[in-house]
């Protein structure tokens, strides 16, 4: 048996993006996947739900038509296709990502990993079915696996309150939901946070009516509340129905009771399914950890800014950490792994790179978009806000999307925070997630040339605007 440099224990977009990078600096990777290759974005997170949100763009465009002077009478949604289309999409990236660690000389090993000691991995196999669609375990068959590192990348799971019966039929998680081939008549979904308003998005505009209670008294609590303000109108334009403080009493046999926090009125809703997306937790193996003397708390293992654990020779990276949930922010923790794991392995002298949470553009995927990156202080004593409507967008205004806004928060001529909402807005906020890490000074993009029509055109709009010289925008 040969030994590795390093056995990865998951293959979502963390574990094999640090397997590939890795293997790109010469070392010898295996990876461990107990499910299905892409963990949970390829296959019940970003992929399926962002194939899922095109169909429902495309229903909404041809519900919309007419005002562009193209008139579609009796159009029918087959949700049949849509979810088939997510399967192929799904099956496709699950493949693409299989080949991508083939080529670069990645062991796969299908089977729950238990770490038995440092340098020490236990596999219990499992098999994929030939059609790459089916995983079960078939035998109790186990493999043993020598590495000099360790690096755990097992994700994260749908959070659960305990008084919700999770074998209720009528109760679903993300998970579950995403992968349905029926369209619920009536959904209710607790939870307003980027799952909820993705799901809410999704099923609204296939045809569901559905239903969001959030505790809170806003959805998307953690943007501006105009942003909340506006996708909440957005929403009920589409006749989403948003019920905002509403503590959920009880979920059975697809009636949900909630009370308001206000009047203290207990309200009932009547659903064919409930989807809970009150947010994710990591996956943790507290009795093998604790067994390690791994260091870990509910929130994930703890890891240093090196992706390090505790413990020589493990590291940790994704959703596991409990430092994000997104899958850009696992990517770029698993190059930041596999770069110090390699330098150590090699011996190499200077510092290792760290891992910076700073800056991180942040999308949901709802109808109109909505994007935000840095931070907002709460301290405004020396900050300056600026908003530009996408009205002011010829783009915007030529393609009929000119709902949302752009804001920014600025010091000292820079950019320290962003947030937007609007059509295709995850396109634009990427331009200032550059300024804020580059500290860049306003007045040094605003001269630069923007190609005109297009939306990106709106941040120079608002640059402008904070210089005192928009050419395109007043108030």
């Amino acid at each position: 048996m040969s030994k590795y440099t390093a056995v990865i224990i998951g293959a979502g977009p963390a574990g094999h993006t640090t397997a590939v990078r890795i293997s790109q600096l010469g070392g010898k990777v295996a990876v461990v996947e107990r499910d299905y290759i892409g963990g949970i974005c390829t296959n019940w997170g970003c992929t399926p739900s962002k194939s899922m949100i095109e169909s429902a763009k495309i229903a909404r465009n041809v519900k919309e038509s007419g005002k562009y002077g193209v008139q579609v009478s009796n159009f029918s949604i087959d949700f049949k296709r849509v979810a088939n289309r997510r399967n192929d999409v799904i099956y496709r990236t699950r493949e693409e990502i299989t080949e991508l660690l083939k080529h670069y000389g990645v062991d796969i090993y299908y089977g729950e990993a238990v770490i038995d000691a440092p340098g020490k991995v236990r596999v219990k196999k499992g098999k994929l079915d030939m059609d790459g669609k089916t995983m079960h375990y078939a035998s109790e068959e186990e493999i043993a696996l020598e590495t000099d590192n360790i690096v755990i990348a097992t994700g994260s799971k749908p959070l659960i309150p305990g008084f919700i019966d999770e074998t209720d039929p009528s109760i679903v998680s993300s998970n579950r939901l995403i992968t349905i081939e029926k369209l619920p008549e009536k959904l209710t979904i607790v939870g307003g946070g980027v799952i909820g308003l993705e799901f809410a998005t999704i099923f609204s505009n296939l045809g569901s009516k559905v239903t969001i209670v959030e505790f809170l008294d806003r959805v998307l609590a953690q943007m501006d509340p105009e942003i909340s303000e506006e996708i909440t109108r957005q929403m009920e334009a589409n006749g989403v129905q948003v019920l905002t403080s509403h503590k959920v009493v009880s979920v059975k046999d697809g009636v949900l009771r909630a009370e308001n926090q206000k009047n203290k009125e207990v309200v009932e809703v009547n659903c064919d399914l409930t989807l809970v997306a009150i947010g994710r937790l990591a996956v943790v193996h507290e009795a093998d950890y604790t067994r390690l003397g791994l260091e870990f708390t509910r929130r994930g293992v703890d890891v240093d800014d090196h992706m390090q654990t505790n413990i020589s020779g493990i590291w940790a990276v994704g959703d596991a950490t409990g430092k994000s949930i997104l899958a850009h922010v696992g990517i770029q923790q698993g190059i930041v792994c596999a770069e110090n794991l390699m330098k150590l392995q090699k011996g190499e002298s200077g510092p290792l790179r760290e891992m910076n949470y700073d800056v991180i553009p942040a999308v949901i995927y709802t109808l109109p978009e909505v994007v935000g990156v840095g931070t907002v202080p709460e301290d405004l004593s020396d900050v300056k806000v600026y908003k530009v409507p996408f009205s002011a967008n010829l783009r915007a205004s030529i393609e009929d999307y000119e709902a949302g806004f752009i804001k920014v928060w600025v010091r000292d001529n820079c950019v320290i925070a962003a947030q937007a909402i609007g059509h295709n807005v995850s396109e634009v906020m990427q331009e200032f997630a550059n300024m804020i890490a580059l500290k860049t000074d306003i007045r040094d993009v605003a001269q630069i040339i923007h190609a005109h029509p297009t939306y990106a055109e709106i941040s120079r709009t608002v640059l402008e605007f904070a210089l005192d010289k928009a050419i395109d925008y007043y108030v």
